[in-house]
């Protein structure tokens, strides 16, 4: 007879409770490579959207800039459309798509041809208000 080994449960992560509504900002068709636009959501997801927007400011890399437009853009929206306390925001989600890709070709010797891929993004932040006592 063969005995089946169960697994363990794993331990679920934390994860942070929300209240009030879902509020969100995007950027379409934006010209910067989705890959190099991840470093820098990946750094300000989950944290205080204040302390987002001093760490984006202080980032040396120029999609942070764009980030940054598009979460002070997020910010404005929860304060403005929803009345939301912004010292309460958190940063809840930061997406990057890949938007259109231009194809363009670069001569080479011989008579041949090598495509460049030029990337684009849509860039979407959802921000949300922290539970209080969480």
């Amino acid at each position: 007879m063969t005995q089946v080994k169960t697994k363990k449960p794993r331990p679920r992560k934390h994860v942070p409770v929300y209240e009030g509504p879902v509020v969100r900002a995007v950027a379409k068709f934006v010209r910067t490579a989705p890959r190099k636009l991840r470093l820098v959501a990946d750094m300000i997801r989950g944290k205080k959207a204040e302390e987002a927007v001093h760490l984006l400011e202080f980032t040396n890399k120029r999609a942070a800039r764009t980030l940054n437009k598009v979460l002070k853009s997020a910010i404005a929206n929860a304060e403005n459309n929803h009345e939301l306390d912004t010292s309460k925001l958190v940063v809840a989600q930061t997406y990057i798509d890949q938007g259109p890709m231009f194809k363009r070709y670069l001569p080479r010797s011989r008579g041949r041809a090598t495509p460049v891929l030029k990337y684009g993004s849509h860039i979407t932040v959802v921000v949300r208000q922290r539970q209080e006592g969480i």
